[in-house]
């Protein structure tokens, strides 16, 4: 059922489909149509007001909203929804009701557990009445095989897909777990992802180690920004003649010549067998027997005094108990010897009412001990309890906090992309300005020079001399056919030059 609630669905996803999956297994065949994806389900009760009360399931789906139940099966698209109301339950403060417009009518479904699950329903059915053409991600349609992280995400945003809140906290597994599913993104032939670090020169860098085409890479991931760096790549061979030395969860490879060492958690032994397996010789460190037992690994002094405690503490405790039950049972044999060895009749009875007093005095002292050891063992339980709860309580707050933060992370990096953006646009605007005011400023030019031009063709062509007298005095004898004052009656020889003799 996988369709219905996803790779990872929470628990009370997983009681919904088991109560209703005869319905479910229905509504797939008969309603849902081979494109169309179950983005949220959820139990609800419809008409609780009308003399018939359906308890069925409410489904959003890439298409429409429906309800089916064992007596009646809806379905509307969103494009018939003109408006939604969500209200807490004025009965019940932990459900909700939701109501939805209809053309002209109304349907209204109540008992709506407030929890998770609801809402990121009523995050999606706002979403997709307004945004009915654009992709939504959510915890059902999510393949938790691979982690939001923060290149995903924002080529995910660059594809206006939309992510639910309760898919981005869902997805945030743990430290190992998300570093993993990014690493196995990056590197999808990789033989091994796992744990550790590199310490040159006293300083460990990096936390996560990935083999894969007889490379080893060496990562810093950040599990608040979602982001893993590369830090170092080594090919195999620089391993070569390395001495492993092997730990109760780590292994500890030493470089040769270089005094580093590379340290991986829980899965040396892959990683030693990888190398081997490329025909890279390793070194194994022997150790003796005594230095295989924890605490004595190490060769601290301090380390072996506590470990001799512990182990110490550990023999007496068994000690104890062995032979204190045998003492309780030599003591059971010996009382039981004496009340078999009477001779008389009335030392048998005397020794009865005496057994019988004794027994009452036993179970009493029993039953204030039962009684004791009970209310101790509530107590522990009260205080674990308590202290779970404050445990709960904090990882709750942290988890607040931590999505806190990337939400002022991610509202800072949209405001520091919108102030590029706009940036970006004052320098274009500013650039345009500039060009259409050099555009204006040669246009006016290029009038200007036209202007001038056709005033000078206009003073060349009013030019008029009367005779050659009043051209010499001008200046401009003689002159030649084509320029200005020319005239045939300045040409009486018609060799083209007037006023020439």
């Amino acid at each position: 059922m996988q369709k219905w609630v996803g790779k990872r669905p929470t628990m009370g996803q997983k009681n919904l489909v088991a109560k209703y999956k005869r319905l479910l297994q229905k509504e797939e065949s008969v309603t849902l149509t081979s494109q169309e994806k179950v983005l949220k389900i959820i139990e609800v009760e419809c008409d609780k007001k009308s003399s018939r009360e359906l308890k069925g399931v409410l489904g959003l789906t890439t298409q429409a909203i429906f309800f089916v139940s064992k007596h009646e099966r809806m379905r509307y698209e969103y494009s018939q929804i003109s408006d939604i109301d969500v209200r807490n339950d004025e009965k019940e403060k932990n459900n909700l009701r939701l109501s939805l417009k209809i053309g002209r009518s109304k349907r209204r479904f109540d008992d709506i557990k407030k929890n998770d699950d609801s809402q990121e329903f009523i995050e999606i059915l706002e979403y997709m009445i307004s945004n009915q053409s654009k992709e939504i991600l959510t915890t059902v349609t999510h393949d938790f095989d691979y982690f939001l992280h923060a290149e995903k995400l924002a080529v995910l945003q660059n594809q206006n897909v939309h992510i639910t809140s309760f898919l981005l906290e869902r997805d945030n597994l743990s430290f190992t777990k998300n570093g993993e599913r990014l690493l196995r993104e990056k590197h999808k032939n990789a033989a091994l992802v796992a744990e550790g670090f590199f310490q040159e020169d006293k300083q460990k860098k990096g936390n996560f180690i990935v083999l894969e085409s007889q490379v080893v890479y060496l990562y810093e991931f950040d599990n608040k920004e979602r982001k893993a760096r590369l830090l170092y790549k080594w090919d195999f061979i620089y391993f070569s003649g390395a001495m492993v030395d092997r730990f109760a969860i780590k292994t500890v490879v030493n470089v040769p010549e270089t005094g580093n060492r590379l340290v991986i958690y829980l899965f040396g032994k892959e990683f030693v067998s990888i190398l081997n397996d490329a025909n890279i010789l390793l070194k194994q460190k022997k150790r003796k027997w005594y230095q295989k037992i924890l605490g004595f690994r190490s060769g601290i002094w301090w380390k072996r005094s506590i470990a001799s405690l512990v182990y110490l503490l550990l023999l007496l405790l068994i000690f104890s108990t062995i032979f204190g039950e045998e003492t309780k049972e030599s003591n059971s044999a010996e009382s039981s010897d004496k009340t078999s060895v009477s001779n008389t009749e009335q030392k048998v009875e005397q020794k009865e009412k005496e057994s019988n007093h004794e027994d009452n005095g036993q179970q009493n002292n029993k039953s204030k001990q039962e009684e004791k050891a009970e209310k101790q063992a509530e107590e522990k339980r009260k205080q674990e309890e308590e202290a779970k709860q404050a445990e709960k309580e904090r990882l709750a707050e942290e988890k607040r906090k931590q999505e806190e933060e990337v939400r002022l992370a991610e509202e800072k990096r949209k405001q520091e992309e919108e102030a590029k953006q706009a940036e970006k646009e004052r320098l274009a605007e500013e650039k345009r300005k500039q060009e259409e005011k050099v555009r204006l400023a040669e246009e006016k030019r290029k009038q200007e020079e036209e202007a001038q031009q056709a005033e000078a063709q206009e003073q060349q062509t009013n030019v008029y001399y009367k005779n050659c007298t009043a051209a010499r005095q001008a200046g401009a004898a003689p002159i030649h056919i084509g320029e200005p004052g020319y005239g045939k009656h300045l040409d009486r020889d018609g060799d083209g030059i007037g006023c020439d003799r």
